[in-house]
């Protein structure tokens, strides 16, 4: 369900072009151009829309409890607000930070306006003006999860992005997920049940079963438990073979194995060869 977090207060527009306005002291340089509070109030947001609507540019959500930011470019700056706000196309770090501290612990602010004419030939320069941004303030600083803010596909994550996002999701509530169940209606689309399943009243023997597995499998040579040398300790069938050899949960192997961390300092988690 999508939210709309509102405050019940007298509205108090506040915005500022001043670059010491509405910011915590304690933000490094660069600070906004430009900054709007009272994100909690829904008649002060709208109000924003004056100012906000059809502006292109870099953008950023500041936590003034403990100075954290989240920076993000939009092609429309007033739409990119209300999404965030409504928690729609949204960084979940950021989210989890606006339900715990309140929308009146953070400030919507404008880092850089931006001429944006066509998705050719701009779209590019906005997304690398944002990196260029997000570069310029301490990662640990950051609600971002990537320092580039170009699309994921073919993007391969630095270990510190790695850790960063796994030690994130280490706390199981923060899944998008978690605490909710399907409805009914989406259940049926998900599912086939009874003679709709092609393999009602039917069985695989072992043998086809264990085709099928060999062939759904992610890594058809097993995976390993190798040394900070590269040495092969121990070799197996998958990924939950090794988890039970070390008594861990096999998610955790998917992290370690996907992410190419150092398990409790001493193992990498990797797939065979041939």
């Amino acid at each position: 369900m999508k939210r709309f977090r509102f405050i019940n207060s007298t509205p108090k527009r506040s915005y500022s072009t001043s670059s010491n306005s509405s910011s915590p002291s304690f933000l490094p340089l660069p600070t906004p151009i430009r900054v709007f509070n009272c994100l909690g109030d829904n008649h002060v947001v709208l109000s924003y829309r004056e100012v906000l609507k059809h502006q292109s540019g870099v953008y950023c959500f500041i936590n003034t409890v403990n100075g954290k930011l989240y920076i993000g470019s939009a092609k429309d700056l007033y739409i990119r607000l209300v999404e965030h706000l409504s928690n729609r196309k949204s960084n979940i770090a950021l989210q989890n930070a606006m339900l715990k501290y309140g929308l009146d612990k953070f400030n919507y602010g404008v880092l850089e306006y931006f001429t944006y004419d066509s998705k050719v030939t701009s779209h590019k320069a906005l997304t690398d003006l944002e990196t260029s941004y997000i570069q310029k303030y301490p990662f640990d600083r950051l609600y971002n999860f990537m320092r580039t803010a170009t699309s994921s596909a073919g993007y391969k994550h630095t270990d510190e992005a790695k850790l960063k996002m796994l030690n994130w999701y280490e706390d199981k509530s923060n899944h998008p997920m978690y605490g909710k169940t399907h409805s009914i209606e989406a259940r049926m689309l998900i599912s086939k049940p009874g003679v709709l399943n092609p393999m009602f009243g039917k069985e695989h023997s072992s043998l086809t079963r264990q085709k099928i597995s060999d062939k759904m499998s992610k890594h058809p040579e097993g995976v390993g438990i190798y040394d900070l040398d590269n040495n092969l300790i121990a070799k197996f069938k998958n990924n939950i073979e090794l988890a039970k050899h070390l008594n861990i949960s096999r998610v955790t192997v998917g992290k370690y194995l996907n992410s190419g961390l150092i398990y409790n300092k001493t193992y990498r988690f990797k797939v065979n060869n041939k």
